[in-house]
């Protein structure tokens, strides 16, 4: 990997979590695309979490009764209550995010959802959608309590990561019928793309389902626009190229793989 890839990188991650951090306490009209939902699901669900909602399309039309669903990068929660209600009680659904704000939002309206709804199927945990064994409120606990000040704690930290991974995985293997997200992906830096195909295959059931809105361009996007900070944390230098969008399910081991519905 070059420099000028690894800056791409740090830009990215680092705009990202600034812009969505800022839009969980303040609404920002600009970010994503304004996307129609049925209003039905909508009614229970607080307006501060409709009001801060960043999505560009639905991808719960494809969640069935009783499944356990996984959104990636869950947001403010709203994909997750609209599934919450499609899956009913004897469903479950998961929201993973690695933005604090974002996570808080969501957790300070879940308790106001299930009393409307009747029950709570919904939770909310601390992770990055490209490294779903890791969950980061563990790993941050361990932290608190011997944080990183010598290259030796350095190198047991590496260690408690995998530990972390392999003891404690955020998402199990084989735990999910249906994943889903509202454009997420394409946030994603791209060194850690392939992984999180993988990780979206890993966690899926045999048979699982991945439904998945996101912006892709019919043509490669330039190096220079992919640095611009404000170009990537809007959702727009981060788009993938549609063929190679379809050839990453592909390549993680996804098959019947289609179009759905273009917006």
């Amino acid at each position: 990997m070059s420099r000028t890839q690894e800056a791409t990188g740090e830009v990215a991650e680092a705009s990202v979590y600034r812009r969505y951090a800022a839009a969980a306490n303040e609404r920002e009209a600009a970010l994503c695309c304004p996307v129609e939902y049925a209003a039905d699901f909508l009614s229970v669900i607080p307006d501060e979490v409709i009001e801060r909602d960043y999505g560009c399309g639905d991808p719960t039309p494809y969640v069935k009764r009783g499944d356990t669903v996984l959104d990636l990068g869950s947001g403010g929660g709203k994909l997750c209550f609209i599934a919450a209600q499609v899956v009913g009680a004897e469903g479950r659904v998961i929201g993973v995010d690695c933005n604090r704000e974002m996570l808080a939002l969501a957790k300070k309206h879940a308790p106001t959802v299930a009393d409307r709804i009747g029950h709570a199927n919904v939770e909310f945990r601390y992770g990055m959608i490209q490294d779903l064994r890791l969950d980061l409120a563990l790993l941050e606990d361990e932290l608190a309590k011997h944080p990183v000040r010598s290259s030796e704690d350095f190198l047991r930290l590496r260690h408690l990561q995998e530990t972390l991974r392999h003891d404690h995985p955020l998402i199990e293997d084989d735990s999910v019928d249906c994943v889903v997200s509202n454009c997420v992906l394409n946030l994603v830096r791209q060194e850690d793309r392939k992984t999180l195909f993988a990780e979206l295959f890993r966690v899926l059931k045999l048979g699982g389902r991945a439904a998945i809105s996101d912006i892709v361009s019919d043509e490669t996007v330039p190096e220079e626009m992919k640095r611009d900070p404000e170009l990537w944390s809007g959702c727009l230098s981060g788009a993938f190229r549609e063929d190679e969008f379809l050839k990453a399910f592909e390549d993680a081991g996804f098959y019947g793989i289609e179009i759905a519905k273009r917006a």
